[in-house]
């Protein structure tokens, strides 16, 4: 099989998600892939080496801000000469019809979304959990956490959904999967009856053709690695067979004691978080907590081992730099913490994508030269 090059968006705006990208890609053996900022994110993709381009969560509009311009004009090339596009809940917005800037500068898709209401001021939203505003209307959350969903042939899996689309009926586009019913553990931001009109039995995953390459766009997070049956649906769906997967002996023997200055940060880093106490605050459109930041932090501290001695000690220090910004936000007050998550993405960014690079290239060695990935 020809190997693949993916790159994944952990750019400005990302959210915590893309690091279940990592979880799922490592645990099944698939390193070739890339962790990119914005800048690197839109270089790459005009490179002619990239194959399939991922876009998770987080707040479309700044991610759609960091790639107007170039950044779509690229994306759109790099799709109409073969390339694959798979955008996941705010990525899957992006390529969808739309008049508000700037997610007017990407309108590829001919699909509507059902998830948007008009009829409701935007201060009526308790939480940006719940809707965000989108023009004069809101995109709705109805629901989160686990739900059913179906590839319409009987088979059906389970698969969370935190703020993804709910596609209306594609009039050019295809369905390749819908939102089948709700599980005991779904949480309801609309009451049942409205959430049920509006979700079940609707696209939850599409498939556009754009030129000669192809666009997947998912509403819920079939990547998250707590849902191993997504997880592989989700790698079938953009073709990675698993045929190249490197065994154990591929990977390097963790060196943790070399990295004790990074662990220290990591350690204080996790007190800190602790203390926010499940408070909430805003990053762009999106409302963070605690526990997005410890997902972030955990990304690190299982990869922080393959850090040279000079980038280990930079991650840390921006992690002492992050420690202190969450220690002096003011206690009981919704807090704007864009430069701090910014920052903490950005060291998670900088250490996923140089640990895939060591295990990649580790990989290839060890297999005469083949890529760890297949496609």
């Amino acid at each position: 099989m020809p190997t693949t090059k993916t790159i994944v968006y952990a750019g400005r705006g990302s959210s915590h998600s893309w690091t279940w990208l990592a979880d799922m890609f490592e645990i099944n053996g698939v390193l070739g892939v890339r962790f990119l900022d914005s800048q690197e994110f839109i270089s790459s993709l005009a490179s002619g080496s990239v194959s399939v381009v991922i876009v998770s969560g987080g707040d479309g509009f700044a991610i759609a801000d960091a790639l107007k311009g170039q950044g779509f004009r690229n994306l759109g090339e790099f799709i109409l000469k073969g390339g694959m596009f798979v955008g996941i809940c705010a990525g899957a917005y992006l390529p969808l019809p739309s008049s508000v800037e700037p997610l007017s500068d990407f309108n590829i898709s001919t699909t509507k979304i059902e998830n948007i209401r008009c009829d409701a001021p935007h201060g009526s939203a308790r939480s940006p959990r719940e809707a965000v505003p989108y023009g004069n209307c809101s995109i709705v959350h109805p629901t989160r956490g686990p739900i059913e969903i179906t590839d319409g042939t009987g088979k059906s899996i389970v698969a969370p959904l935190y703020g993804g689309p709910v596609f209306k009926e594609p009039k050019e586009d295809t369905v390749m999967m819908r939102y089948k019913a709700f599980t005991p553990e779904t949480e309801f931001q609309l009451n049942r009856a409205m959430a049920e009109a509006m979700v079940i039995n609707k696209p939850a995953v599409i498939r556009v053709i754009h030129g000669d390459g192809s666009l997947v766009l998912f509403g819920p997070h079939l990547e998250h690695p707590r849902y191993p049956q997504a997880n592989n649906l989700f790698l079938r769906l953009l073709g990675y067979d698993g045929s190249d997967k490197p065994g154990r002996d591929a990977m390097p023997v963790p060196e943790r004691s070399r990295r004790a200055e990074l662990y220290r940060s990591i350690s204080d880093l996790k007190v800190a978080v602790l203390g926010l106490e499940n408070r909430s605050f805003t990053v762009g459109h999106k409302a963070w907590d605690g526990s997005r930041l410890l997902e972030i932090v955990s990304a690190i501290e299982k990869r922080g081992w393959t850090l040279s001695d000079a980038r280990s000690k930079l991650v840390a220090s921006d992690l002492g730099r992050v420690r202190g910004m969450l220690v002096g936000m003011k206690v009981g007050v919704e807090s704007d913490a864009d430069e701090t998550t910014s920052l903490l993405v950005e060291a998670a960014r900088t250490c996923v994508d140089n640990h895939f690079k060591v295990l990649s290239d580790k990989a290839r060695k060890s297999s005469g030269g083949r890529s760890g990935d297949s496609r």
